[in-house]
């Protein structure tokens, strides 16, 4: 018996602790628009465009930027990109080289579908922004004066503005020479991932590249960009939690007063009621009218004592 009652108060406090642990609070991260569903399609208006890779002493630069694609979900886009006037610049062997696509035009360079999902670059700071290529591998092939480069892995481009419904957003990529900024960000669910752009010029390994480059995204809605901490999230539970609790208490001691309002007007009746009944004439009739109102009001008051009154 002792066995089976220990089993059963184990079971009874997981029971207790999983829940608690399942109503951690989330954070909220999202696109959100009351006046299109999802997908809704942007334009991206960009302008120059400088990469720089490790090891490498030029640069490619392009002399303006452009894109198109649609946002397919509350966190997820896919676009493509159009780079023109695209060569390599520097004072080394080399400079003055034009860049291009395989099919593409003397100086201009396009992306493939690039898929990109909305995170937190730092939540408790509220910085969010767009981890493109999340999956990482090749997202963009070129040759700059017959040499192939290859653009790989993910990178990160914060976002502004955020928890406002606007109808244009800035995307903007930083670099630190050869090194992009940031190279961190974090999912919902609080995991940390690295996001560090390489490239690969042909024959060669691949190194760290650095990208700059500003895009004003025009949804074709407008729409906002909901970013809200779990500790706001969190705040706001037991803010709610609180309001409610204090309805409920408020609730309890209006329905005590009522109570006892109307718990006084009843002993007040059953006052009135026992002096009538002590105008009987005869003894008998005042006990049997007495015993009366006390079963009655007795009943009434919900008691079950008949010494109470």
């Amino acid at each position: 018996g002792m066995r089976v009652w220990i089993a059963a108060s184990i079971a009874a406090l997981a029971l207790a602790v999983i829940p608690a642990r399942a109503k951690a609070a989330s954070p909220v991260l999202e696109f959100a628009s009351t006046a299109s569903t999802f997908p809704i399609p942007f334009e991206a208006e960009g302008g120059e465009v400088t990469a720089a890779m490790t090891d490498f002493d030029l640069i490619v630069h392009c002399d303006d930027s452009k894109g198109e694609g649609e946002i397919t979900g509350p966190r997820s886009t896919v676009s493509n990109y159009f780079f023109t006037g695209c060569e390599t610049q520097g004072s080394g062997a080399g400079a003055g080289e034009e860049c291009k696509s395989e099919d593409a035009s003397p100086g201009e360079i396009t992306s493939g579908a690039v898929n990109a999902d909305l995170v937190f670059i730092n939540q408790a700071m509220h910085q969010v922004g767009m981890v493109l290529n999340p999956q990482g591998g090749v997202y963009l092939e070129f040759e700059c004066g017959g040499e192939s480069v290859k653009a790989i892995g993910s990178f990160l481009s914060p976002v502004d503005p955020i928890n406002k419904l606007s109808s244009s957003f800035t995307a903007i990529l930083s670099r630190s020479g050869t090194q992009q900024t940031p190279t961190e960000y974090e999912t919902v669910t609080g995991e940390r991932h690295q996001a560090i752009p390489t490239g690969e010029r042909e024959g060669n390994p691949a190194a760290s590249t650095g990208v700059a480059l500003g895009f004003t995204i025009k949804p074709s809605v407008p729409l906002e960009i909901r970013a809200i901490s779990a500790a706001e999230v969190e705040a706001k539970q037991h803010e709610e939690e609180a309001a409610k609790k204090r309805q409920e208490e408020e609730a309890a001691k209006k329905l005590r007063e009522e109570r006892a309002a109307a718990k006084q007007r009843l002993a007040q009746h059953r006052a009135k009621a026992l002096r009538h009944c002590r105008r009987a004439k005869s003894k008998h009739k005042r006990i049997r009218c007495e015993k009366r109102v006390k079963k009655k009001y007795r009943a009434l008051m919900g008691s079950t004592k008949p010494s109470t009154y």
